[in-house]
C-alpha cells in the first residue's frame, strides 16, 4: 500500500509567519539567534577546551547580564514565549507528518484498498463470504483509551494543536483565513501550561470527547466495508455487521496505586458512559427516521419502536446515574435506589439482542440500500460497543488480591516463598474445587472493605444492572506469579462474573517478563485455568512499556516483551491450545520513553508488535489481537478532529489487517548469541542504574518539582499498606514523571543509554548486525533520535548548581559585591559535595557510554549504512536554549533566597530549610511557609481610647509590615518559578511528548 501523503501544513505556515513578525518577539527573537551562535562557537571549541561546558557557560552569562540590568526577565519571558510557540507548532508538523494525515475521502479509498484485499486469497481468487464476514467481524486490533497523566497543555491548546495538525476545525471544517488567526492569537498569546486542577471528571470528559470521535471514524470505516461486501457479495452484504477495531477505556475503573477512587465513583462513570451511548443511539436513529420519514407504515412504526425503546432505558440510566453521582450519600438512600433497581418494571436494557433483533425486522422490511446501509451501521456499532460508549477495563494492583485472600488460605508472606508456596497452591485450588456462586446486593457491596473483593462485587452488579453485553477486562498489575491470576479466578467464580471477566495479567518487571511464559506455562496445566480460557475463547495478557521501560531501559524492555510474545505463541502451540484467541494489550504512551517510536506511525506499531511475532503467531494459526494504549491528553491528540481520527484508525487498521512484512532472515533472530548478548548487556546497564543510589540523587535533583500537575494521579505510587517500601527509590516514582524528570534534566537515558556499553563489545558485529537487520534498524533509529534530543552538557550543568566550587567561582569572579556575599553564602547552603557528586558520577557513567555510542553510529555512516534519522539542528537548538534560560532563572532564584530575613525558629521550622526547599525548587511548600511568616498588613490596627477607655501608643513588632519582602523576594521568586515551569512544557513539545 502506498506510504500516506505529506501534509501541506497551510495554517502551520501562517502560524510560524506570524510569530516571527510579532513585534513583541523582536528582542527575544534576536536574542534566541545570539545564543545559537555563541552556542555553536563554543561547541567548535570543545577540542580544544574539552572541560568547557557551552550550556553552564551561556546560562551564568545570561544571570551576569540580569544583575547588571542588560537584560530583564521580561525579554527572557518573551524569549519562552517565542519557543514554546515554534516547539507548538514544529509539534504539529511532526504529527501530521507521524500518523501521515489525509483527507476523509483518500482514507477512505486506502480502507476500501484494504478491505478488498481481505476478500482475496494469496492465489487472487475470491474467498467465500462466510470467510470474509469471519474477518470483518472479529476485532482484530483495539484502542484503549487511558487517563494516565499527561494532559501537558490546557485543553483548549490541545484543540489548537490537533487542529493545526490536521489543517481542519474541531467539527471537520477546512481553516478559513479567520480560523487561522483566531488559532494564532491563542496559540502566540496564551501560557503554555495545563489546565489547572486538572481531576478526574475533567480527565473522563476529555476521554468520552476521543471515544466519540474514534465511533465517528468508525462509522466511515464500516460504510466503507459494507461499500466492499455490496460490491463483492451483492446477494449478501446485508448480513455482515463490520466491527474490526474494539475500543475500550479504564478511566475511573483504574485502581492500581490509587485510594482515590470509590465504589460509587467507578459505578457513576460506567452508568455516564452508558447515558452516552443511549443518547447516541437514539440520535443516530432519528437521523434516519428523519432521512427516510415517509417509509411504509410497518417500517416507521418498527423504527419508532426502536427509539421508544432506547429512550425508556435511557430514562432509567439517568436517574440511578444521577443517584451515584454523590459519593456521600445515606445508607438508606442506598437501600431506596437498590430497591428501585431491583425491581425495575422491564424498561432497563442490559442486553442488546432485542435491539439487535428489532434493526433486522427493519432491515427485512426495506429495499433502500442506503437505508439498510444506515441500520447495518447502527446495528455494528451496537454489536460492537454494546450498551455503553467503550468497553470496560478495571485494574488493581497484585497484592490487593493477595490481600483479600490471605485469611481464606491461611496464607503468611508472599504467595511464592519458597517453604510455603505449594502450600497456598493447594489450599486456593481447594476453593477453586469447590467455589459456587454467591448473591450479594448493594448493600453488602457498599459494607465490603477489601478493595478486590469489592471490585468483583461491583463487576457483578454492573453485569446485573448496566451492560452484560460485552466482556470487562479485569487487568491485575504488577503480576509474577499464576497464584495471583488463579485468586482473581477465584473471586470471579465466587461473585458469578467469569462467564463474562476476561482476566488479563501485567507483565511489566524484569522478573515479570522473564517469568510471565512460566506463569502462563503453570496455568495452561491448572485445569480450572484451562477450563475458564477454553470456554471463554481467549487468553489476555498486558505489557507495560512505559513501567517496563523504566526498568529495564526502553529498547531492552520492547526486546524483553518480544521475547514474551513468541514465547506465548510457541507455548499455545505446545500445548495443543485451539479455538483460543490471545489478546496482547501492549500499553505504551506518546513519547519514545513510553514505547512510541518517533520515525512514524507505522515504525510505532512494529516496534510495539514486531512482524516476527505477528508471523509466529500465524504460523502457529493462533489468531491474535492486538490492544494499544492512548494515553491522556497527549494520546486524545490523534482524536482531536475528524479527519485526524480517521487517518489515526486507518493506520491502525493497515497494521492490523494488512500483509505482514516479516522477514525470518532478519540477522537479529538468526544471529541469536550475539543478539542475545547484547540485550543482556543493555537490560543489565538499565537494572544498575535503577539500583543505584547516584541515579537516585540525579533524580531527586529537583524531583518533578520543575512540572506541573498534568492529571489526577499522583506521581508517586499510593499504597494501601506502607512498611516495607523505600519510598525514595526511583522505582516508586511512576513511569511518565520519571521520564519527565529525565526530560527536563537535559537526557533521554532510559533510552539513549546502555547502547554504546552494548555496542562497545564487539563494534564490528554491531554494524554488519544493522546492516542485516530491520528490527536493529527500527530501534536504533528510535536511540539516535533520543540521543539527538540529548545532550550530557545540560544535565552536568544542572548539578553544577550543587556545586559549592561554582559558587565560590562565580563570587571570586565579581569580587567584593552584595551578589558575591549571597553567592558565597549559597555555597554553603547548597549542602556538602555529596549531592553533587552522586549526580557527578552517574552522569559520568552515562558520558562513558555516550563516547560509545557515539563510535558506534560513526561507524554505521563510515561503513555506507543509510544515516541514522537526520535531525532538525534548529530544533535542538532551540531545546538547548530552553534550558539555558532555565539554568539562569533557577541561580536567580537561589540568588533571591539569600535575601529572605531571618526569623525565629518556630514549629521545627528554620530558615534554612525553606532555603533548603527553594533550592529544591518546591517553591510553592516555601513561599505559603514565609508569606505567613512575613505577613503583609494593609495598615496598622489602631487600638483608641473611645474603644479601650485609655490610649495605646504601643506598636506590636509582629505587626510589622513585609510588604518589600514580598514584592522584592517573594513575588519575583514565584515569577521566575513559573516561567522555569512554562519552559518544561516548551520542552515536552520539542521532545513531543510529556513523560
Amino acid at each position: 500500500m502506498a506510504k500516506p501523503k505529506a501534509s501541506k501544513g497551510l495554517a502551520l505556515d501562517a502560524l510560524f509567519s506570524q510569530v516571527k513578525s510579532e513585534k513583541q518577539f523582536t528582542e527575544a527573537y534576536t536574542l534566541r539567534d545570539e545564543l545559537e551562535s555563541r552556542l555553536i562557537a563554543m561547541r567548535q571549541q570543545t577540542t580544544s577546551h574539552p572541560l568547557g561546558n557551552p550550556v553552564l557557560e551561556l546560562a551564568h552569562d545570561l544571570s551576569e547580564r540580569l544583575a547588571a540590568g542588560d537584560l530583564s526577565v521580561d525579554i527572557l519571558s518573551q524569549l519562552v514565549q517565542y519557543l514554546s510557540v515554534e516547539a507548538f507548532g514544529d509539534r504539529a508538523k511532526r504529527v501530521s507528518d507521524y500518523v501521515g494525515v489525509e483527507s476523509i475521502a483518500d482514507n477512505k479509498s486506502r480502507l476500501s484498498e484494504l478491505f478488498k484485499a481481505l476478500a482475496f486469497d494469496d492465489a487472487d481468487t475470491q474467498i467465500s463470504f462466510e470467510a470474509f464476514k469471519d474477518k470483518l467481524e472479529r476485532e482484530a486490533f483495539g484502542i484503549v483509551i487511558t487517563a494516565h497523566p499527561t494532559f501537558g497543555l490546557s485543553k483548549e491548546l490541545y484543540q489548537a494543536l490537533a487542529q493545526f495538525t490536521a489543517n481542519e476545525s474541531s467539527d471537520g471544517q477546512a481553516l478559513d483565513a479567520k480560523a487561522i488567526e483566531i488559532l494564532n492569537q491563542l496559540v502566540i498569546g496564551s501560557s503554555h501550561e495545563p489546565d489547572q486542577g486538572i481531576d478526574l471528571l475533567a480527565e473522563h470528559g476529555q476521554a468520552m470527547e476521543a471515544i466519540a470521535s474514534i465511533q465517528q471514524a468508525l462509522r466511515e470505516v464500516y460504510d466503507v466495508a459494507l461499500a466492499v461486501a455490496e460490491e463483492l457479495y451483492p446477494e449478501k452484504w446485508t448480513e455482515l455487521s463490520p466491527r474490526v477495531l474494539s475500543v475500550a477505556s479504564w478511566v475511573g475503573y483504574d485502581l492500581d496505586g490509587r485510594t482515590d477512587i470509590t465504589w460509587a465513583t467507578t459505578l457513576h462513570t460506567r452508568m455516564k458512559v452508558q447515558v452516552i451511548q443511549l443518547g447516541y443511539y437514539i440520535s443516530k436513529l432519528n437521523e434516519i427516521i428523519a432521512v427516510h420519514k415517509g417509509e411504509k407504515d410497518e417500517l416507521e412504526t418498527t423504527l419508532a419502536l426502536i427509539k421508544s425503546r432506547v429512550t425508556l432505558a435511557l430514562h432509567v440510566a439517568e436517574k440511578e446515574t444521577e443517584f451515584f453521582s454523590d459519593n456521600n450519600a445515606s445508607e438508606e438512600a442506598l437501600k431506596d435506589v437498590s430497591r428501585s433497581i431491583v425491581t425495575d418494571d422491564g424498561a432497563r436494557l442490559v442486553h442488546t439482542a432485542e435491539l439487535i433483533e428489532a434493526i433486522n425486522r427493519a432491515l427485512n422490511l426495506t429495499d433502500k440500500a442506503d437505508l439498510k446501509r444506515s441500520l447495518i451501521i447502527l446495528r455494528s456499532e451496537i454489536a460492537n460497543y454494546g450498551l455503553a460508549a467503550s468497553h470496560m477495563h478495571v485494574r488493581l494492583n497484585s497484592a490487593q488480591l493477595h490481600n483479600a485472600i490471605r485469611k481464606n488460605i491461611g496464607m503468611e508472606g508472599e504467595p511464592d516463598d519458597p517453604g510455603r508456596r505449594r502450600g497456598n497452591f493447594r489450599a486456593l485450588s481447594g476453593l477453586l474445587d469447590e467455589v459456587e456462586p454467591i448473591r450479594i446486593n448493594f448493600g453488602s457491596l457498599s459494607a465490603e472493605h477489601t478493595t478486590a473483593k469489592r471490585m468483583f462485587m461491583l463487576i457483578a452488579q454492573m453485569i446485573k444492572y448496566v451492560d452484560a453485553s460485552r466482556p470487562i477486562r479485569f487487568l491485575i498489575a504488577e503480576c509474577d506469579t499464576p497464584f495471583t491470576i488463579l485468586t482473581a479466578l477465584y473471586y470471579a467464580k465466587l461473585f458469578g462474573v467469569d462467564d463474562l471477566l476476561d482476566i488479563s495479567p501485567l507483565f511489566e518487571t524484569g522478573t515479570a517478563l522473564e517469568r510471565g511464559s512460566e506463569v502462563i506455562a503453570e496455568l495452561l496445566e491448572n485445569e480450572h485455568y484451562r477450563a475458564y480460557v477454553e470456554k471463554r475463547g481467549r487468553l489476555c495478557i498486558q505489557t507495560g512499556f512505559s513501567d517496563a521501560g523504566r526498568y529495564l531501559g526502553q529498547v531492552s524492555a520492547s526486546l524483553a516483551i518480544e521475547r514474551l510474545h513468541m514465547k506465548l505463541a510457541r507455548l499455545l502451540a505446545d500445548y495443543n491450545v485451539r479455538g483460543v484467541e490471545v489478546v496482547i494489550f501492549d500499553t505504551h504512551g506518546e513519547s519514545m520513553g513510553r514505547g512510541a517510536h518517533p520515525l512514524s506511525f507505522n515504525d510505532r506499531l512494529k516496534y510495539v508488535s514486531s512482524p516476527m511475532t505477528r508471523l509466529l503467531f500465524a504460523e502457529n494459526n493462533i489468531p491474535l489481537k492486538q490492544e494499544v494504549s492512548f494515553q491522556g491528553g497527549d494520546g486524545y491528540l490523534y482524536f482531536g478532529t475528524p479527519k485526524l481520527a480517521l487517518t489515526t484508525v486507518t493506520r491502525l487498521l493497515e497494521h492490523a489487517l494488512g500483509k505482514s512484512t516479516a522477514d525470518d532472515k532478519d540477522a537479529f533472530y538468526t544471529n541469536t548469541d550475539y543478539s542475545l548478548d547484547f540485550f543482556l548487556t543493555l537490560k543489565d546497564f538499565h537494572e544498575n542504574t535503577l539500583e543505584n543510589k547516584d541515579y537516585a540523587a540525579l533524580l531527586g535533583s529537583f524531583s518533578t518539582n520543575l512540572l506541573y500537575q498534568t492529571g489526577s494521579r499522583k506521581s508517586k505510587r499510593q499504597h494501601d499498606k506502607h512498611h516495607g517500601i523505600d519510598r525514595g527509590h526511583p522505582s516508586q516514582i511512576r513511569a511518565i514523571p520519571h521520564n519527565a524528570i529525565l526530560q527536563q534534566l537535559g537526557y533521554l537515558a532510559n533510552t539513549a543509554g546502555g547502547f554504546g556499553t552494548a555496542i562497545a563489545s564487539d563494534l564490528d558485529a554491531f554494524v554488519k548486525l544493522h546492516g542485516e537487520s530491520d528490527r536493529v534498524r527500527r530501534f536504533m533509529d528510535m536511540v539516535s533520535y533520543a540521543k539527538g534530543l540529548s545532550s550530557l552538557n545540560t544535565p552536568e550543568a544542572y548539578a553544577a548548581l550543587f556545586n559549592p566550587r561554582y559558587w565560590l567561582a562565580k563570587a571570586y569572579a565579581v569580587k567584593h559585591t552584595e551578589r558575591a556575599r549571597d553567592q558565597l553564602r549559597l555555597s554553603n547552603l547548597v549542602g556538602d559535595t555529596q549531592r553533587y557528586d552522586g549526580m557527578n558520577r552517574m552522569l559520568q557513567i552515562f558520558r562513558q557510554d555516550a563516547i560509545h555510542l557515539h563510535r558506534g553510529l560513526d561507524a554505521l555512516t563510515a561503513d555506507g549504512q543509510e544515516k541514522v534519522f537526520p535531525f532538525d539542528t534548529r530544533r535542538r537548538i532551540n531545546l538547548i536554549i530552553l534550558h539555558v534560560v532555565r539554568l539562569c532563572l533557577i541561580q536567580e532564584i537561589f540568588l533571591l533566597a539569600m535575601r529572605i530575613p531571618a526569623f525565629a525558629n518556630r514549629d521545627d521550622l528554620t530558615l534554612e530549610d525553606l532555603i533548603q526547599d527553594i533550592i529544591a525548587m518546591e517553591i510553592p511548600a516555601a513561599l505559603e511557609e514565609l508569606k505567613a511568616t512575613f505577613p503583609v498588613h494593609e495598615g496598622k490596627t489602631v487600638f483608641t481610647a473611645e474603644e479601650y477607655g485609655e490610649p495605646s501608643d504601643y506598636s506590636d513588632d509582629e505587626a510589622r509590615d513585609y510588604s518589600d519582602e514580598h514584592k522584592n523576594i517573594f513575588e519575583p521568586i514565584e515569577e521566575l518559578y513559573d516561567l522555569c515551569r512554562r519552559i518544561s512544557v516548551g520542552i515536552s513539545n520539542s521532545i513531543g511528548a510529556h513523560g
